[in-house]
Formats: structure tokens, C-alpha cells, sequence
């Protein structure tokens, strides 16, 4: 007995002088150093869904010279100068941004679907809460986005929409019921009734002024430098603090950044940042792959998000914890989640092919696309580059779909695409030309999703290496 207790107590003794000589071996300097550094890669994980919006205001105010109210879009189709997160090219985009705080409650009118054309997006808070779909039913709707504590009666007629931000942002997809001239006129004129005015201004709503995007680069992506931490401070002035954020706010002191006061750090803090903004954009690249949810058994097609996200519509609480990684990893691949995922589209993707091999650029692929693909509208397929989830640059074209009028269609209806350098003879029009030596990852969207998918009674094979 007298043994093992002179043991247990040189044990003890040992642990400590170890944990002493440990801590000695840091200055007061270099531990400061470490736990901005670790509060800085944190800050950026947390912060990313508002910081990440804010990118794509910036571009909105710079790139397209808009003002808030106004609607920047693509009525030509995205191509690769549209760098936003995961854009897809089949479609039209519209954006506007809008802010509560000076203008008061922002009315959005928009119009019923009409000869086959129709919207499909979503109204956003600051931090891309997803706060309710739009366009889904093809009615004709008034949404009122009010101020954070907005407590006046509502007018009647409206569908009230309450972030808990100043800043909305309000997304949407024009769908076409073809690309013919015919049906792209009919989507041009829908989209000429939507109309965004302060509520003080229904009597007499302004004119509503529509930016066209086609050949102007839109620079919407986050860039994962010092300018994160800048912006995030700024991001923190603007907007009220949740009681959910409280404990990260106070988290925040250590960088220097404090809700009401300027952010100026000092040229060893910004080295700092700098460092910190890229570890954790490497962390977030390396999460990509397995942030996942299965959807066919034995397919690497994966609903492209973890399962906590649509569980709690994009809102990431569950009752023991709030999933803050999981949040940032989303928001580094996406933007602008819908409040019910499935409602009008619904996405899956892939980093890998049939044999768990990532998708190189350098290889030759191909999908085949079962006939009779359970949509109602259309199905398109899109490429994105694996390390900034945007579009390849000067791509000349990042996607495929069944409204494709060069589309080769089988006689059984299916779809061979084919994705890499080169496609078999006469199958051209077939290809996604990947530049050579890149990573790459594809979503395959299905717009009008129907019963077959989500019964999953029809299945799509994997993307297999073409040898």
C-alpha cells in the first residue's frame, strides 16, 4: 500500500512539473499570439453567414451600381462571370438587397406565374436565416419585410416577413417554361411586374429599376484575408446582437472587435487575421467532401448539406446545441438557403466518382441520365470549381440541362453527359469541358421535383471515369 501511494504521488509530482515546464515555455506575448489566432479562425467559422451575404452586397453596390430596392439580374443566363457560391447557369437570377432600418417596412410585390414562366427564391435575413420561399405557388403575393421589433399593425393584404437583421436579402430564379424567343419574352415581361418600394411609398411606388449583369463580372465571393475580420466588425455595427450571439460577441474582445466601437488593428494583429482567414478557409475546403447527407443507398450523390440543415429549416438549433460549424461549412459552398428544401427544387452533388476517386479536371467522365428524370419544369446539371465553390472563370460553359436545344437525347429518352477534356465522336454538344488539372464538383438540380425522386423509385447512376 505504502508503494503504490509513493507511486500515485510521483506520478503527480511528474504531471506537474510537466505542465509547468509547459506553460513556462510560452512568453505572456506568445500565448496572447495563440488565442488570437484561435479566436480569429473561430470568428471567421461563426461569422461567415453574414460576411459571406455582405460579399454579394458589396458586389450588388460596386459591380452592378445598385442601390438598395433596386434588381440586379442575368436575363441572358449566368455565365461565369456571376462569381457567387454555387450559381447555377440554366437559370435567370434576380437579386435585390433591402434595408428596414432607415427606409422603414419594404413591401415586395410579385407577380402570379403566367404562360409556363414563374419565380422560385427566397427572402433572407443579414445572416441568410432563410425566412420564408417565394414564388412556390405561382400566386400572386405581397410580402411586407419589417424592421427587427416591429410592433404597428400590419395592412391587410400582406404576408408579414420579421428577420431579426436591417439588412434582406431577397433571391429569386426566373424559370422559363423554354429558352425559345417566344417563352424568354414572356419571362422578360414578368419579371418587368416585379416591384420593391417602402410601404410609405404604396400610394405612388416608385418606378422599379432593373441593373442587367450580362458581361459584367460580379465579384460576390469572400476573399479569406484580413478584410474578413474588417468587414465582420463592420457587419457587427450595423446590425442588432441576438441573445444567441451574446457569448461569441464577447469572444470577439480579444481580436479588438466590439459592437459601437472601431476596428483598427495594429500591422502584427493584421498578419494575424491574415493567417487565421486562410487556416480557416482550408479547415472549411477540407469539410466539404464528407458534409453530407446519403439520399440513394450505395450512391455517391449526396444531398449536398448535413442533415441538421433542413431538419431545422436552415436555422442550425437543435435543443442541446446550435451547430456553428456545420453553419460555416454551408455558407462557404452556398447562399441563401430555402425555408423548406424540396418545396421547388431540390439538389444533389458529388465530389467523387464510382470508385470514391475526387473528380479531377485532367480525367474524362461520364453521367448517364436516366429517361423520364421525375421534374416538372427542367433538370440541370453544373460544375464548380472544388476550391472556391464558384465557377470556373472564362468557363464557356458550366452547365447542361434538359431545356438544352443541343442536347442529344437517346432514343429511350435517357442523357449521356459527358464531363473532362474530350467527349466520344459526335457527342460535343454532350460536353462539360473541365480545365485540365482541377478539382471540380458537379450539383445536379431538379426544378419541380416529383414523387419518383423522393420515393426513390428512380435512381442516377454514378459519374464513372471514362478509361
Amino acid at each position: 500500500m505504502k508503494k503504490a501511494t509513493t507511486l500515485i504521488l510521483t506520478l503527480i509530482a511528474s504531471a506537474v512539473l510537466l505542465t509547468n515546464a509547459f506553460a513556462q515555455s510560452f512568453s505572456s506575448e506568445e500565448l496572447q499570439r495563440r488565442m488570437v489566432e484561435r479566436r480569429a479562425v473561430d470568428a471567421a467559422i461563426w461569422g461567415l453567414p453574414i460576411i459571406s451575404e455582405d460579399a454579394l452586397r458589396q458586389a450588388y453596390f460596386r459591380d452592378g451600381k445598385a442601390n438598395y430596392g433596386d434588381i440586379i439580374w442575368w436575363p441572358k443566363n449566368n455565365d461565369w462571370m456571376n462569381q457567387s457560391l454555387t450559381p447555377n447557369t440554366s437559370v435567370r437570377y434576380l437579386y435585390s438587397f433591402i434595408n428596414t432600418k432607415e427606409s422603414g417596412p419594404i413591401v415586395l410585390n410579385l407577380p402570379a406565374a403566367a404562360n409556363g414562366s414563374r419565380f422560385l427564391g427566397t427572402i433572407s435575413d443579414a445572416w441568410q436565416v432563410p425566412l420564408t420561399d417565394i414564388g412556390v405557388e405561382g400566386k400572386s403575393e405581397k410580402y411586407l419585410v419589417l424592421p427587427p421589433g416591429y410592433t404597428e399593425e400590419i395592412p391587410s393584404g400582406y404576408i408579414p416577413v420579421r428577420p431579426k437583421t436591417y439588412n434582406s436579402f431577397i433571391a429569386a430564379r426566373s424559370i422559363l417554361a423554354s429558352n425559345s424567343d417566344k417563352n424568354v419574352n414572356i419571362g422578360n415581361e414578368l419579371v418587368k411586374k416585379i416591384k420593391i418600394y417602402p410601404l410609405s411609398k404604396a400610394n405612388n411606388p416608385p418606378i422599379q429599376r432593373f441593373i442587367d449583369m450580362t458581361g459584367t463580372l460580379y465579384s460576390g465571393l469572400v476573399k479569406y484575408d484580413e478584410s474578413l475580420y474588417i468587414n465582420l466588425a463592420r457587419l457587427l455595427n450595423e446590425e442588432p446582437v441576438q441573445p444567441k450571439d451574446r457569448q461569441m460577441m464577447g469572444m470577439l474582445l480579444q481580436l479588438g472587435i466590439k459592437k459601437g466601437e472601431k476596428f483598427d488593428p495594429d500591422e502584427a494583429t493584421i498578419e494575424q487575421l491574415r493567417l487565421a482567414a486562410k487556416e480557416a478557409e482550408q479547415w472549411l475546403l477540407s469539410q466539404l467532401p464528407g458534409f453530407v447527407t446519403d439520399w440513394w443507398p450505395n450512391s455517391q450523390w449526396k444531398i449536398p448539406i448535413n442533415s441538421i440543415a433542413p431538419e431545422t429549416g436552415f436555422k442550425w438549433e437543435v435543443p442541446n446545441y446550435f451547430d456553428v460549424d456545420g453553419r460555416g461549412i454551408a455558407f462557404s459552398t452556398f447562399f441563401v438557403p430555402p425555408a423548406k428544401l424540396g418545396a421547388g427544387s431540390f439538389y444533389l452533388g458529388t465530389f467523387f466518382d464510382g470508385n470514391s476517386q475526387l473528380l479531377d479536371g485532367s480525367n474524362n467522365y461520364h453521367l448517364h441520365v436516366p429517361a423520364n428524370v421525375p421534374v416538372s419544369q427542367f433538370w440541370s446539371l453544373t460544375v464548380y470549381n472544388s476550391k472556391t465553390s464558384g465557377l470556373f472563370l472564362n468557363m464557356n460553359r458550366p452547365s447542361l440541362d434538359s431545356l438544352t436545344e443541343s442536347l442529344q437525347i437517346n432514343t429511350d429518352g435517357s442523357v449521356d453527359l459527358y464531363m473532362g477534356q474530350t467527349a466520344p465522336p459526335g457527342m460535343a454538344s454532350n460536353l462539360i469541358k473541365i480545365p485540365k488539372g482541377k478539382g471540380w464538383f458537379p450539383w445536379f438540380r431538379f426544378y419541380g421535383p416529383e414523387q419518383a425522386l423522393f420515393n426513390k423509385s428512380w435512381k442516377m447512376p454514378d459519374i464513372e471515369k471514362v478509361k
